[in-house]
């Protein structure tokens, strides 16, 4: 087998049994298969052509995993891990964000008044030791993901432990100027992450990256949760705090960092002028303008600071809030290629992290447990990976009790002696789609004609220490997409390869079909998202 001779793999699989209303057991033991048709879209995979390396998929432990992890019972627990963690009977997340609380809990109740949103703190006061039992509910699942395979772990902050702040809650007033960390605790707040950092070192459950500010351009003022706005300024002193600390403790995590609030934020001020049609820069953040110091250009500030880009890791992280469609802009495909255009100007080689994201605004509101809502993440996770090229992609609440589109899972469970109900969405499955199978150190490798944003996407993954293929299609219409597979040569292959087809519809979460070869044509269902898997 030549190196450049390309193998053509149409692949094959006949879903009229959904439509019949057949059983799973059934549909497993029909021959899917069909031949090769010639009105297939054409798939092409090369995997010699390389693009970004993938750290993850993830999503974070707050705010509900505390009460969850203290107040539950073990089995139910279990299956919240195993649905979250598992490669077997889950989604199989390879990230893990875990909520450094900043003592809410003590001091915020008239403030922050859902129990859910308060947090307890490993140090209640300057003068008081570390209670490491503090945060056990997130703690428990920090293990329970360990156990089961998760890979990477992120500790993320969202304020400053309430006593080192200057107005001692967990979010500004808008007495307290540019941010609420007074400025001589700079250095104490390095070393509280530090410890932290140490702490859970040593107890075998090593942080990989410590993402010590969260949105900062927000000016957060008695918010309904913690947080804390920071200028720019404000951000490279606990930056260059934080890096020192871990230097001299000989701490290998990495600073991830800014965790900015939404891909505008990001942009160069040309490049966001051209992308908005007008001369204005970025405003969106209510801290700009109002507060003094600079709240936008994160690319520009991060990755164009030397210094600042090496204590990073040469890596930016960002929410994606309001990047699909805003005030009835289509922003999916032009936004994430102006992110991505504005990274390549200062380092072709730099990652970028989606680090947040569920939907907000308007059509956020009502839990939507349907493939609706999956197949709009699912969308964006596509462009995510094809366009901004992102390296890892993480969900916000991983467990939601409220009625908005912002869980993987949600519970009714409010109060201790409620029943703890377990509420599986769709969206948990279509992520399970690239988080079971796109595992880190895998490549994003290149896939052509399969990219409209209104029909069929497509986007391939190789692992090479593996010899792992996948293939993650989205179908957003409501036909039947048939398709050929066509892939360069498959290192490694000495026979024919054969695909295992995941399927995630209306009727199926993530279920496993039949294997099938070569030579055949695959019809993707309408309103899905399939993995296909080789090795």
């Amino acid at each position: 087998m030549t190196k450049n001779k390309k193998l053509k793999f149409p692949l094959a699989l006949s879903l009229s049994f959904l439509l019949l209303g057949s059983t799973v057991s059934n549909a497993k033991e029909n021959n899917l298969a069909v031949p090769n048709s010639n009105i297939a879209q054409e798939i092409d995979i090369n995997v010699e052509k390389k693009y970004q390396e993938i750290d993850g998929f993830g999503a974070s432990g707050a705010w509900a995993l505390d009460p969850i992890g203290s107040e539950w019972s073990e089995e139910n627990k279990n299956k919240v891990a195993d649905l979250l963690f598992s490669q077997d009977k889950g989604i199989g997340l390879s990230l893990w964000r875990f909520n450094i609380g900043a003592g809410s809990e003590l001091t915020d109740k008239e403030i922050i008044t859902d129990r859910f949103r308060r947090t307890e703190s490993f140090k209640t006061a300057e003068q008081e030791p570390y209670d490491w039992d503090k945060q056990a509910g997130q703690q428990w699942f920090l293990q329970a993901a360990k156990e089961r395979g998760v890979e990477e772990f992120i500790a993320f902050v969202n304020s400053p432990p309430v006593w080192m702040t200057k107005n001692g809650h967990g979010q500004p007033d808008p007495s307290v100027g540019s941010t609420n960390l007074k400025e001589e605790n700079i250095d104490e707040y390095a070393k509280f992450l530090a410890d932290v950092l140490e702490h859970f070192e040593q107890e075998q459950l090593p942080f990989n990256y410590i993402s010590p500010i969260n949105e900062p351009t927000w000016d957060w003022n008695y918010a309904g949760q913690e947080g804390n706005r920071y200028n720019i300024e404000d951000m490279k002193q606990v930056i260059r705090a934080l890096n020192n600390e871990l230097k001299n403790r000989d701490i290998e995590t990495e600073i991830d960092a800014p965790e900015a609030v939404e891909y505008t934020s990001l942009l160069d001020d040309d490049i966001y002028s051209e992308f908005t049609g007008s001369d204005s820069q970025y405003s969106s953040g209510n801290a700009s303008g109002t507060y003094p110091g600079k709240y936008r250009e994160y690319i520009k500030e991060f990755l164009g600071d030397p210094e600042i880009s090496e204590m990073i890791g040469n890596k930016i992280s960002a929410h994606a809030y309001w990047s699909d469609y805003f005030s009835g802009e289509d922003r999916l495909i032009p936004l994430r290629k102006s992110v991505r255009e504005n990274i390549d100007r200062y380092n072709t080689n730099a990652k970028i992290w989606m680090s947040e994201y569920c939907i907000l605004g308007g059509h956020g509101h009502g839990r939507d447990l349907s493939i609706q809502t999956a197949l709009d993440v699912a969308r964006v996770i596509h462009y995510d990976m094809v366009e901004t090229q992102a390296s890892a992609w993480q969900w916000w609440l991983s467990v939601s009790p409220y009625d908005y589109k912002d869980g993987l899972i949600y519970t009714d469970y409010l109060n201790p002696g409620d029943e703890e109900t377990i509420i599986e969405s769709k969206l948990l499955w279509a992520l399970g789609n690239y988080s079971r199978f796109v595992r880190p150190g895998a490549y994003r490798v290149d896939l052509q004609g399969a990219n409209d944003k209104d029909g069929l996407m497509g986007s391939a993954y190789y692992h090479e220490e593996d010899t792992q293929l996948s293939i993650v299609l989205v179908n957003n219409s409501n036909e039947t997409k048939p398709v050929n597979v066509n892939v360069d040569d498959l290192p490694g292959n000495k026979g024919a390869i054969q695909f295992k087809p995941y399927v995630t519809s209306e009727n199926y979460d993530l279920e496993q079909l039949n294997l099938f070869p070569a030579n055949k044509t695959f019809n993707v269902p309408p309103r899905s998202i399939v993995t296909l898997v080789a090795q």
